[in-house]
């Protein structure tokens, strides 16, 4: 993005744009985690382990176009058991649209919302009580 003032011009980054919209859905409830589970998720983890992303943990399951006043933004996320999706994704979207408005002064045209998989907390085994006399 690059933005024209009375003293210049100013350039933010798409990954500055990036990142702030990976930790505004960090903010909103009901999110276990971000990116993709499962091969592709493993594919994207390793070839950012290859080519040293730095930025890859603050950018995880985001991805963002970014125009002269407005961006696109693409967000991959895993859900906890027991949330309401449709919550969540309102929460994400205002979120997300706010925060890169007020931080940016870009206007969010979208925010496209993949839910890739949902979180089960590992069941909790009940050890029998031991019978001390």
């Amino acid at each position: 993005a690059s933005i024209e003032g009375e003293g210049g011009r100013t350039v933010i980054d798409d990954i500055v744009v990036a990142k702030i919209a990976a930790a505004a859905c960090q903010e909103v409830g009901g999110i276990h985690d971000m990116g993709a589970k499962g091969v592709g998720g493993a594919v994207a983890e390793a070839f950012g382990a290859m080519t040293g992303g730095s930025d890859q943990q603050s950018t995880k399951g985001v991805s963002v176009e970014v125009g002269e006043r407005e961006a696109i933004v693409n967000v991959n996320l895993i859900v906890d058991y027991g949330a309401r999706i449709p919550q969540i994704v309102e929460a994400l979207r205002k979120n997300v649209s706010d925060r890169l408005l007020t931080l940016t002064g870009l206007s969010v045209r979208a925010v496209n919302v993949e839910v890739s998989d949902v979180y089960f907390p590992p069941q909790q085994t009940q050890t029998p009580q031991s019978q001390l006399e």
